[in-house]
């Protein structure tokens, strides 16, 4: 039941194949940091895994470990050997290994270390480095931090396994390894804890202040760091070395006990020196423990000129002396110093970290009376928020003297902004008719910048609500823009910096602001097009392309295109107003619209403009778009119409057409499909929303777009194949009393199967609790067990549980977090055509895909290799009947087929969008009926969805049940609930007799 083939598997997930490292002693240090040393190395004693080739490489200075990794092979790696079973790397903070890939392909190259102990630890640290072709890096791991978060407490003493893997190369690969080192100084970084309540340090007494830390040899060897600074004692300080290009490179200080007492002091301030050529931005920090959704910290800092001292310093209930978070000084678990985002290695000395003032310094800032709010901007053209004019601009309240300007020199108004150089963070914020503005039916606003400086500008986004000030009422975006660069800069409403952070009622926001972060000189940007984005609220599902302006949900649009559908006139003089782009640019070109989609960000879009209450294209069956592709290489294009409505029901259709190279092509979306299967059966009544996006681009890609309009008649839209609607997820079914007895269907039906599962155990002539080839399947989170699929009272049930351990408890074989069952008849059973059903009771913990499903079997006659047998070529299909995931809720069921492979000839039909009511038991019975060149899925009995084609699979099959996690379904799992279980009361099958043997 292979899903979406694009879907890869992380190296997080990469690690979880390896097998645990048995029990050891505790290690000894290595006679130096070098820890493969290959003036002596054996390459017999090292331990690979998926059959890397080693060999020793001279070619290059020095010699080098050559790694050719197989392709194709999931995680081939290998282990360094390690005299007497494990090491002491007490001394160092983590390990590092430099690496070039000699090899044609980009690769994803894993480090980890690893302790003995209990498996169900995941005791390792890790990180995952990607190289190109040709490229050499340095890959680091931090004790106590896998890819650079906090993870499992890793005692650097008993350091038992060090592994390098490759995550998946497509073909034969091969990487030098030069060095592998122990690096850093000191403790590692171990996980931030979720506090308990330790008994907190009674406060010193306020006045002078309290020291907090005091370095000495011993206290720094206490410090846990993040990005590997390394420490040392200089005289009576602390001697901070912050590598260059390391983002946040920190360090936390030890607190006795894990928490300590201040709750006498206003705030904490440190004296920092700069001895570096460069100026740094230091940081402090203090936490409480709890909910990371409530940001419980408060950050202070300073800006240190080379050979300057300063004191950097944290106002308890304050961040950048502004009113945050209202700490409790009484319970901090964690003081932080770091350096954000120093270009080069760089060094402060830090000479005392201590308590300040009395007592609590944070007065509420009082909450602003609610003033009415705005009713929502309209969609497209009325969405703006603010356009130039001398009048709007006079309006603009500004903080840090920039100084503004309506700017014409483009050919359409733009708000020039001048921010003064070595201001701090001058910026402005725009008026608001009423003191607020409603934009409850968008996902976030964004503007358009073009930096006309000298300076490479961090330009930041910002919307408030009023209220307390505790609550940090607040969200923020920015962007880094190069000198003549123009890039968009949003704010995701429940978002700061692309993290969840403050819930924003964007019913009632009372503040949209505009600034530059510490702009070094004078800089000069334009503004362009303030306004909101997206629909609905502020998160939306990862898979989701961004959505456009809403339309009322309550009436049918009243907007019907021109004769000839045409949508979108580009003879107008100004054919740009109204369209919302989110990552993308779009200008005028020979009359066809140029969009320039970002590379590297994930659902780059241009939607079009729509009218005030949508389109109404009953009269038409499809929406197509003319695309030319003028890049060097093949661009999949995504078309989608949106009807509006909550997105969680994903009310929308989505269309992937490929384009090749300097190819010109007509982009169509029929109502009702998805990728040519039955999808959302959409309104066309009331198209609320209509745009081109991509997914994931690497690079920078351009498109030029023309003739938008609608086609078709309404016979050509799709709902025929699917026979139900959300509607149906709300009616009552009373199951038929001949359900689970025969066929949905008249003939001379004959029984070939009908498993009860009686007994106190598997049928293992009929089933094997394992897939017929090693696993675990990639990108998924479950391993399998036999003993998580047990038989009882007739019922097969399947246990899914938070455990460790080895695929099919093989310790060959990779491990996983969670476990799962299955059970499959593959050289046990098979038939092509019939029936086929299964009565199953679903699971609910979030994070679940259980499933019923078929794959080919040719049978020994096909040859020895089983894929052979299971190729789903030639005739053969993978068909899924039941695919079920947990997040949807009850009474919503995937179908799918796979045909041709996996991979580049894949293709695949289906719809996620099949709907069944609850039963009285909470049982349900899902069965598919199978015909030369026709396939009819029933869900209780009732024909939900029918797929008549001649390539309909005419290779006998075998069965399969299972819950898998991860891959498709979301990794999101709700620990919460599990165990959780799905039970399959019958099995059964039948068969025409006229199709039977003689």
């Amino acid at each position: 039941m292979k899903k979406r083939t694009h879907t890869l598997c992380s190296a997080a997930s990469a690690l979880l194949f390896l097998a645990a490292v048995p029990a050891v002693r505790a290690g000894t240090p290595p006679a130096s940091a070098v820890l493969l040393d290959l003036a002596t190395a054996d390459l017999k004693t090292f331990k690979t895994e998926k059959d890397p080739v080693l060999s020793i490489d001279t070619s290059t200075d020095k010699p080098a470990l050559k790694v050719e990794f197989p392709g194709n092979s999931g995680y081939p790696g290998l282990d360094l050997p390690i005299p007497g079973g494990s090491w002491n790397l007490a001394a160092y903070s983590g390990i590092e290994a430099e690496l070039v890939n000699i090899s044609q392909e980009r690769l994803n190259v894993a480090l980890r270390a690893d302790n003995a102990g209990d498996w169900k630890k995941s005791p390792w640290s890790t990180n995952n480095v990607w190289i190109a072709p040709g490229e050499s890096k340095v890959l680091k791991v931090t004790f106590g931090q896998s890819y650079g978060k906090p993870g499992y407490a890793l005692d650097p003493a008993s350091v038992a396994g060090i592994k390098i893997l490759a995550d998946n190369p497509k073909q034969t690969s091969a990487i030098l390894i030069k060095s592998v080192k122990a690096a850093g100084t000191g403790s590692p970084a171990a996980p931030v804890a979720a506090a308990k309540d330790a008994p907190a340090q009674a406060p010193a007494a306020a006045a002078a202040g309290v020291d907090i830390f005091t370095p000495t040899a011993a206290s720094i060897a206490a410090i846990k760091t993040e990005k590997d600074p390394v420490l040392s004692l200089d005289s009576s300080a602390l001697k901070v070395e912050f590598p260059g290009g390391s983002g946040f490179p920190g360090l936390d200080l030890p607190l006795p006990g894990g928490s300590i007492n201040l709750s006498a002091f206003a705030g904490i301030q440190a004296e920092v020196t700069n001895l570096s050529q460069e100026k740094l931005n230091i940081n402090l920090r203090a936490d409480n423990a709890g909910d990371w959704k409530q940001s419980p910290w408060n950050t202070g800092n300073v800006w240190i000129a080379p050979g300057e001292t300063k004191t950097v310093k944290v106002t308890f209930g304050k961040s950048y002396d502004k009113p945050a978070y209202a700490l409790d000084a009484s319970k901090i678990t964690v003081v932080k110093l770091f350096c954000a985002e120093p270009k080069q290695s760089s060094a402060v000395l830090v000479k005392a970290i201590r308590g300040f003032g009395t007592g609590t310094p944070a007065v509420p800032v009082t909450a602003a009376k609610e003033t009415a709010t705005q009713a929502p901007a309209a969609p497209a053209t009325a969405a703006v928020i603010f356009t130039p004019t001398a009048e709007s601009v006079a309006a603009v309240k500004t903080e840090k003297d920039p100084v503004l300007a309506v700017d014409s020199s483009t050919g359409t108004p733009a708000l020039k902004i001048d921010f003064p150089g070595g201001s701090g963070n001058p910026g402005l914020d725009f008026p608001l008719t009423g003191g607020s503005i409603n934009l409850s039916a968008f996902a976030g606003i964004q503007t358009e910048i073009t930096n006309l400086s000298q300076e490479k500008l961090n330009i930041n986004l910002r919307a408030d609500n009023a209220g307390d000030w505790r609550q940090n009422p607040w969200n923020t975006g920015n962007v880094w823009i190069a000198p003549g660069e123009t890039k968009t800069v949003k704010v995701t409403f429940g978002k700061s910096y692309d993290q969840p952070g403050y819930a924003l009622d964007a019913s009632k926001i009372t503040v949209i602001k505009l600034f530059c972060a510490e702009p070094k000189q004078t800089s000069s940007v334009l503004m362009k097009n303030l306004r909101p984005f997206g629909t609905g609220g502020a998160t939306k599902p990862a898979a989701a392309a961004p959505a456009a302006a809403p339309v009322s949900a309550g009436s049918d649009s009243t907007f019907s295109p021109s004769i000839g559908g045409e949508l979108l006139d580009l003879s107008k003089t100004d054919p740009l107003t109204g369209f919302n782009n989110s990552d993308s640019t779009a200008i005028m070109e020979n009359g066809k619209i140029k969009v320039t989609f970002a590379g590297g960000s994930n659902y780059p879009n241009i939607q079009f403009p729509v009218p005030a209450g949508g389109w109404n294209l009953d009269a038409f069956g499809c929406v197509e778009v003319t695309v030319t592709n003028p890049n060097d290489r093949k661009v999949n294009i995504l078309l989608r119409v949106d009807n509006p409505g909550d997105w969680k029901t994903e009310p929308w259709n989505t269309e992937n057409t490929p384009v090749n190279a300097g190819e010109t092509k007509v982009v169509k979306l029929t109502f009702g499909q998805q990728n040519g299967a039955p999808a959302f059966p959409l309104n066309s009544k009331r198209v609320s929303a209509i745009q081109i996006f991509l997914e994931r681009p690497k690079t920078d890609t351009v498109l030029i777009l023309s003739g938008l309009k609608a086609s078709g008649s309404p016979a050509a839209s799709a709902s025929g194949g699917a026979l139900t609607s959300p509607a149906d997820r709300q009616v009552a079914v009373t199951p038929p009393t001949w359900l689970g007895q025969r066929p949905p269907v008249e003939g001379d039906w004959v029984q070939t199967l009908n498993e009860n599962f009686d007994g106190d155990k598997l049928n293992e002539k009929l089933w094997t609790p394992r897939f017929p080839w090693n696993g675990p399947q990639p990108g998924q989170l479950q391993r399998y067990a036999p003993e998580n699929v047990t038989v009882g009272d007739g019922i097969a049930t399947f246990k899914v549980e938070k455990r460790q351990g080895h695929e099919n408890n093989d310790p060959k074989l990779g491990t996983r977090d969670y476990t799962s069952g299955l059970i499959q008849s593959y050289d046990k059973w098979t038939q092509c055509y019939g029936y086929f059903e299964s009565r199953v009771k679903l699971p609910t913990a979030r994070g679940l895909w259980p499933a019923f499903w078929m794959m080919p079997d040719r049978g020994p006659s096909a040859g020895s290799e089983m894929w052979k047998r299971r190729d789903t070529g030639s005739g053969a299909m993978e068909i899924d009947i039941l695919e079920h995931l947990t997040e949807w809720g009850d009474g919503r069921n995937n179908i799918a087929l796979h045909w041709d492979g996996y991979e580049a000839n894949h293709k695949s039909w289906g719809s996620n969008q099949i709907y069944f009511g609850p039963t009285p038991d909470g049982w349900h019975n899902f069965g598919l009926l199978w015909e030369p060149g026709k396939l009819t899925w029933y869900i209780d009995g009732k024909k939900v969805v029918e797929y008549a084609n001649e390539r309909v699979s005419n290779v006998p099959s075998y069965l399969k049940l299972n819950v898998q996690m991860g891959g498709w379904a979301t990794k999101d799992v709700d620990l919460s609930k599990l165990p959780d279980y799905f039970k399959v009361d019958h099995v059964r099958a039948w068969q025409l007799k006229s199709r039977l043997k003689k």
